[in-house]
């Protein structure tokens, strides 16, 4: 598993222990597929924009007061208007 993968694995596992949402459930959020977190642990790959947007979705909906983790870039904040995209609540 490539380093992209190993830590969008990460991610999507963490949301889901600090949202109480399966790990299906968050891949689906976050990448439009509830299979694409269970095909990358399996040693598939995923394309760079859909990773990006994956990060993105991630980071914009990260729940509070859980800490981004370390050794894991974090995208930059843009604005909701600029990305179109909606928070998850």
């Amino acid at each position: 598993m490539d380093d992209t993968a190993r830590q969008l694995v990460k991610l999507c596992g963490l949301f889901a222990e600090y949202t109480g949402r399966s790990v299906s459930t968050v891949s689906r959020y976050a990448t439009g597929s509830g299979e694409t977190v269970a095909r990358l642990c399996r040693g598939r790959t995923i394309t760079t924009r859909r990773a990006e947007r994956a990060f993105r979705f991630l980071s914009e909906n990260w729940p509070e007061p859980a800490e981004w983790p370390e050794g894991i870039p974090r995208p930059a904040p843009i604005e909701a208007a600029e990305s179109g995209a909606g928070r998850v609540h």
